[in-house]
């Protein structure tokens, strides 16, 4: 029989979410020197995923998301109190910005029918009925003038992205904004979904959403137990690299800096692999040879652009140490769009789906 993940594992706090990753200093980060001599395949399963070879890229059916409603009916006004204890009294829904640094909060709107009244999109949120809207970032930062052009009557947002001064700017000119508290794991997307609802005026159509995902999240996590090996040995030893080439960037995610789970580690815990950067207790930072030999990962997990920021998979195998780890000598690295991967939302089921068959399927379907 198939071990089901823990309530504890699938739930696991993502303390900090990917955008504050990609946009934290590296003065922290720890040099990645240690780390086991051997990642020992004597036991595994010579036809098993860690033998795998190839390229894959995570596709989903979809790259947009199904309102669970096309035609919401809120019932306002409403007053809700954010998680900065300030009460908002939200009496227009017509113009919605939905910001945050992982797409989430834009993903719940869009999926409680509010797509048509969402006039503008942070860097992170990127599906299909969103791409064309306009953007009220400068690279990953809020910029106040491209907000108050959009006429926005409502602003939904939460502390990932930023400054904190533009979004209280927005206040302060009469925009009701409201901070949420972002998903903290795949278990908390159910409750973010809830409080967007009520914010929205449509508490009990969020209720029905909450079912909708929750059961789809249940399905999920089972069929990717199904998937994934029981034995120890046979485990995917993964790790997460996050590349932009032209930037010269390369950099390797491990634990926070004060030792939890990173958000690679709690996505790589989903799969049903090993996170091979968090199992040394390494924390996320500057990508270095040395460090990444020592791991012996089995599968390299990349964003798209960043894999295609290095110029694809030949341009990957030049970058130091990844040709001498096994993952490197079976070119076995697995990409999922920059927009999906680590966007927890409706949607979260079907990306972790996607991503666990890219993994486990022994034939690559690699796009064009």
């Amino acid at each position: 029989m198939k071990r089901r993940p823990s309530s504890a594992a699938r739930g696991r706090i993502i303390p900090i979410l990917l955008s504050a990753v990609l946009l934290a200093t590296l003065s922290a980060c720890s040099l990645f020197t240690g780390g086991p001599d051997v990642a020992s395949t004597d036991s595994a399963d010579s036809q098993g995923a860690r033998f795998f070879e190839g390229p894959d890229t995570a596709i989903l059916d979809s790259t947009d998301i199904t309102p669970i409603i096309d035609d919401p009916q809120p019932d306002l006004p409403v007053t809700f109190t954010g998680l900065d204890d300030v009460d908002t009294q939200i009496t227009d829904t017509s113009r919605i910005l939905a910001l945050d640094g992982s797409g989430g909060l834009a993903s719940v709107v869009f999926g409680l029918g509010f797509g048509d009244q969402v006039v503008g999109r942070d860097v992170t949120t990127g599906f299909d009925s969103a791409k064309d809207l306009p953007i009220v970032m400068d690279n990953h930062t809020l910029n106040a003038e491209a907000i108050l052009a959009l006429r926005p009557t409502l602003i939904l947002t939460d502390y990932s992205i930023g400054p904190y001064d533009v979004q209280l700017q927005m206040r302060n000119a009469g925009i009701p904004v409201v901070f949420f508290k972002p998903a903290e794991g795949f278990e908390d997307i159910s409750r973010l979904i809830g409080d967007v609802s009520e914010a929205l005026g449509v508490p009990e159509l969020g209720k029905q959403y909450q079912a909708d995902f929750d059961s789809r999240l249940d399905a999920t996590i089972a069929a990717i137990q199904d998937m994934a090996p029981d034995a120890e040995g046979d485990k995917v030893r993964m790790v997460f690299l996050y590349m932009r080439g032209q930037a010269g960037v390369y950099y390797m995610y491990g634990n926070n800096p004060d030792g939890t789970t990173g958000i690679a580690g709690v996505l790589i815990d989903a799969m049903g692999g090993v996170d091979v950067a968090g199992e040394e207790n390494w924390t996320s930072g500057n990508l270095t040879a040395e460090g990444l030999i020592k791991l012996e990962p089995d599968l390299i997990l990349m964003l798209t652009l960043g894999l295609e920021s290095v110029g694809g998979i030949d341009g990957l195998m030049t970058i130091p140490g990844i040709a001498q780890t096994p993952a490197g000598q079976r070119e076995r690295v697995v990409d999922m769009s920059d927009y999906e991967m680590f966007s927890w939302g409706p949607r979260t089921p079907e990306i972790l789906l996607a991503l666990a068959e890219a993994i486990y399927r022994d034939t690559p379907q690699v796009q064009p």
